[in-house]
């Protein structure tokens, strides 16, 4: 299909990792990740194809979040252990079912996507993701995509992330600069919540306005708040504004050209981890099955 499917990888990693408990393959090595990240990945050849499309990874600190606010993301504790270990059979089956793998040392996955979200402009582009952050890039090609019912794909596009937030996708940055985010380690502004601040972008459009109409932002202490967090809200925006133009080589759709699943490789990978409820779907690609199965879970 003609359109470009973007994954934030570890989002949806750590979600399988979390989701699925206390399973191991037959040498005792933890697999929950892997196993639900298999079974996503099963789920995305079968019911979103794509002509295009890359699962992209975080990889390193962003320097310059850092130095806009040296506690940005401090509070999140290491990778656990049994993840890590996953990480890269994960990336391996990924490759084999055609997905290619994109980082960048310093850059965080939210800023490739959004990268290759502006300069990506002839194809339309769906962003599998949990991060409101994303919210910012939606317009009328580009959604974020997230899993429903009966193996289905709900796209959120310009009005469903107004009726999420209440503000507009081009208003999100302000958005979420007068929220903050707790996930990242960024404060807010002192007695703003979602509602606050989604009538106060209804009400002026943006923060400039706001900020030179204090007088008419509700009672004295919000407006307190809001005169005494001018620098804040400042840094909060760079914080949150996806950096757009940070792969200077970037050569365009071509580039993250799928390939066809590996449907061979694929089943090897499977009963190499047991991984038996895969099986079925896997034999039904490849059209073929193998009675030589060993007991598998």
């Amino acid at each position: 299909m003609k359109q470009i499917i973007l994954i934030d990888a570890y989002a949806q990693i750590y979600r399988s990792f979390f989701a699925l408990r206390g399973l191991s393959n037959q040498q005792g090595e933890p697999v929950n990740a892997l196993y639900g990240m298999a079974r996503f990945l099963l789920g995305l050849d079968e019911h979103l194809g794509s002509d295009y499309g890359a699962a992209v990874f975080d990889k390193g600190k962003c320097k310059r979040r850092i130095r806009i606010l040296p506690q940005y993301k401090a509070q999140r504790p290491p990778m656990p252990d049994a993840l890590r270990a996953q990480v890269e059979p994960i990336r391996v089956w990924m490759q084999a079912f055609g997905w290619p793998l994109l980082e960048q040392e310093g850059l965080e996955a939210d800023d490739i996507i959004g990268c290759i979200a502006s300069q990506s402009e002839e194809l339309p582009l769906g962003i599998l993701s949990y991060d409101k952050d994303l919210a910012q890039l939606v317009n009328a090609r580009v959604s974020l995509l997230q899993p429903g019912k009966n193996n289905s794909w709900l796209r959120q596009g310009v009005q469903e992330v107004q009726e999420k937030f209440g503000v507009r996708p081009e208003q999100i940055v302000d958005y979420l600069a007068l929220l903050g985010d707790a996930s990242d380690n960024i404060p807010g502004v002192p007695g703003v919540g979602p509602k606050t601040a989604a009538k106060l972008l209804g009400q002026f459009g943006s923060i400039e306005k706001l900020l030179a109409n204090l007088e008419e932002a509700g009672g004295a202490r919000l407006q307190e708040n809001l005169e005494q967090s001018v620098e804040l809200l400042q840094r909060n925006r760079e914080l949150v504004r996806l950096e757009l133009d940070c792969l200077p080589n970037w050569q365009g759709a071509e580039s993250i050209r799928r390939s066809a699943p590996d449907w061979p490789k694929i089943r090897e990978l499977a009963l190499e981890q047991g991984f038996k409820s895969l099986l079925p779907g896997i034999e039904r690609k490849l059209g073929d099955s193998d009675p030589r199965q060993p007991d598998l879970f």
